[in-house]
């Protein structure tokens, strides 16, 4: 079974510790939310340099990649372990979701190319460079990922810059997860957060993502 939590949009801070705290939870069952932004706001990878970035505020993500800004994308995280595919084959993790997101884009009538290699230089923004698997869309990148492992336990963040209205967004968020669920020959259980989890989440926004030692430490 395959769970997926449609949320609503919060804060920068909330979004990340809610994925750290579906992360910590993860027992079996692969897990699928996705979410959106309240506000305009940037996320930075983990190890990423803060000299850098350019921007103002930024949140520091417990995953890796480069920096994303963030305002009307679809957002989403996926965690898993062994069992659907090889967690530990990071190009494969990448483009078995991408392909996923692909083909349901198709639907909205975006069309896009899955790349088979990195193209250009690395820059600061990851919107700016094109890594294998990347989805591209009219020379635009508008889907990539990062992830973070834990022994066999896998997260990935990642973000879908298309410009879809509200109600196109909900579709597309089940129509991504039912895909998703095809994928790992499985079935969608839609869940949301219990007030468990919501105020785990604030305390690890708290001491984390709101925390300037966090969000400066490199």
């Amino acid at each position: 079974m395959l769970k997926w939590i449609d949320d609503i949009p919060r804060s920068a801070a909330m979004n990340m510790a809610l994925d750290e705290v579906l992360f910590n939870k993860y027992k079996n069952e692969p897990v699928l939310r996705i979410y959106y932004w309240d506000n305009s706001y940037t996320t930075i990878g983990y190890f990423q340099k803060v000299e850098s970035i350019t921007e103002i505020e930024f949140v520091r993500r417990f995953t890796g990649g480069l920096a994303v800004n963030h305002r009307n994308d679809i957002s989403y995280s996926f965690i898993m372990s062994l069992g659907f595919w090889n967690v530990y084959n990071q190009r494969e993790t990448y483009k078995n979701i991408h392909l996923v997101i692909q083909k349901v884009l198709q639907s909205f009538g975006v069309d896009s190319i899955i790349l088979c290699d990195r193209i250009g230089d690395i820059n600061n923004m990851c919107v700016q460079t094109f890594y294998e698997n990347d989805l591209i869309s009219e020379g635009r990148k508008i889907v990539g990922s990062c992830l973070r492992r834990r022994g066999s336990r896998l997260i990935v963040q990642g973000a879908i810059h298309v410009n879809l209205n509200y109600n196109a967004k909900r579709v597309f968020s089940e129509d991504f997860a039912k895909s998703l669920a095809g994928l790992l020959n499985t079935e969608v259980k839609k869940e949301n957060f219990i007030d468990d989890d919501i105020e785990s989440a604030k305390k690890i926004a708290n001491t984390r993502y709101l925390n300037p030692l966090w969000n400066n430490m490199f």
